[in-house]
């Protein structure tokens, strides 16, 4: 029997593109393997987003080339592959290049199965019409284009098969499923509830514009079964490099936006991205970012250098700065941002949340909770995979990665 290993790089997108993938090459009596070196076929699903990740990528290629045993062929796809041709592969392509490769029609092809995680990902939108000046991903992934209802409940009913409790919503604008039949986002989640009422459905990242009022009534109306947790971009606070990124909103529509989410939607979290050193970002600029930031009830933000990728309007900017002033930025706004996490996870000291159980690391069992807080408590039983009660004791962790500790109070059935 013929073997794949495949890597991963990047997002949750792509983490679903390589489950598909696995999911389809199963079909054709090829299983996957842990181990590289035993691999007939060596799957790279590489990122593009900022020049570590295709850095990253090109590492993980040349690992397989150097590693593969003899008469293994290494496959090369991702946003790198769509981009550019590296030279190096046994063959590069597209992920639907890769499954003709393997004679399977893209167009019939559908997740058969998913193995990577406790919690499931589902991708149901890809591409994106934006042209915000930083990112290569429109094209490495072309415009949006939303995947068929039928499609996304058939995988789904394939996901609560294999003992799902919880999925992750996920495509490069998720916000705009539905544009090309009349339908929007609430419509889809509508109906994956109504289908499946004992799932719990999580959003991944989402554009400001796409938190509608018909949103954020559907989270009202169904909070067991959509987790109160969005990633709600901002990028920066300034509308200045807002305009420059051609963000498609102002600072004071995100403000309004997201604190009507919060303030509807029982425990909502919400976390951010934040790019640091944008070419045309002044001293002004950051601080407006920066205090922000510090007023703002986000419950996690990851701080991003910007990165400059060839062929974007960006990459043509001359920076206002040093680099050196780009990386004090950064570890200003970093060492703010682990501070807001700890105080997000502080409030729930005392109080009891809903976890879904990942997995048992050394004397702890590790898990997330409804509104995202990572967790960990001690526990005789085996409680991988199970929607517990929690009551939360005390923040510990280190200062990089804050943890809710405390105690399990029940087990949901």
């Amino acid at each position: 029997m013929k073997k794949v290993h495949v890597i991963t790089l990047g997002c949750r997108t792509n983490l679903f593109d390589s489950e598909f993938i696995k999911s389809n090459l199963k079909l054709k009596g090829i299983e996957e393997t842990d181990n590289l070196r035993e691999a007939d076929y060596i799957i790279i699903n590489s990122c593009a987003v900022t020049k570590k990740a295709e850095r990253d990528s090109r590492k993980a290629l040349n690992r397989a080339l150097r590693e593969r045993k003899e008469g293994a062929q290494v496959i090369f796809t991702g946003c790198v592959a769509s981009i550019k041709r590296i030279g190096k592969a046994d063959f590069e392509g597209t992920h639907r290049d890769v499954l003709k490769l393997f004679d399977i029609p893209p167009e019939e092809a559908i997740l058969r199965d998913y193995t990577s995680r406790t919690r499931a990902t589902l991708k149901v939108q890809e591409g994106c019409n934006f042209q915000c000046s930083y990112c290569i991903i429109r094209r490495a992934r072309g415009p949006s284009r939303s995947r068929p209802l039928h499609v996304l409940l058939k995988e789904l009913e394939i996901l609560r098969s294999r003992g799902f409790r919880e999925v992750m919503i996920t495509g490069i604008q998720v916000g705009d499923w539905g544009r090309e039949w009349g339908l929007d986002l609430p419509y889809l989640l509508q109906e994956m509830v109504k289908r499946y009422p004992d799932m719990m459905f999580r959003l991944s990242s989402i554009l400001p514009a796409h938190v509608t009022d018909r949103l954020v009534n559907l989270y009202e109306k169904y909070p067991r079964n959509l987790l109160p947790h969005m990633h709600i971009s901002l990028q920066s606070a300034s509308n200045r490099v807002l305009r420059d990124m051609r963000r498609p909103y102002t600072i004071e529509f995100y403000e309004r936006t997201v604190m009507k989410l919060l303030e509807r939607v029982e425990d909502m979290s919400v976390g951010t991205d934040i790019i640091v050193g944008f070419p045309t970002e002044t001293d002004e600029d950051f601080i407006e970012t920066y205090r922000f930031v510090e007023r703002f009830p986000f419950s996690y933000v990851h701080v991003f250098e910007y990165s400059p990728r060839e062929g974007t309007p960006a990459a043509e900017m001359k920076p206002a700065f040093p680099d050196r002033v780009k990386k004090e930025r950064v570890r200003s706004l970093v060492e703010l941002a682990r501070s807001r996490t700890r105080a997000f996870y502080g409030r729930y000291v005392g109080k009891e949340i809903p976890v879904l159980v990942e997995q048992r690391k050394g004397d702890y069992w590790h898990g997330t909770s409804h509104n995202y807080i990572k967790v960990r408590f001690r526990s005789g039983e085996d409680l991988r995979g199970k929607l517990v009660r929690f009551r939360g004791v005390r923040v510990g962790g280190d200062s990089r990665s804050p943890v809710l500790e405390g105690d399990v109070v029940g087990v949901d059935s």
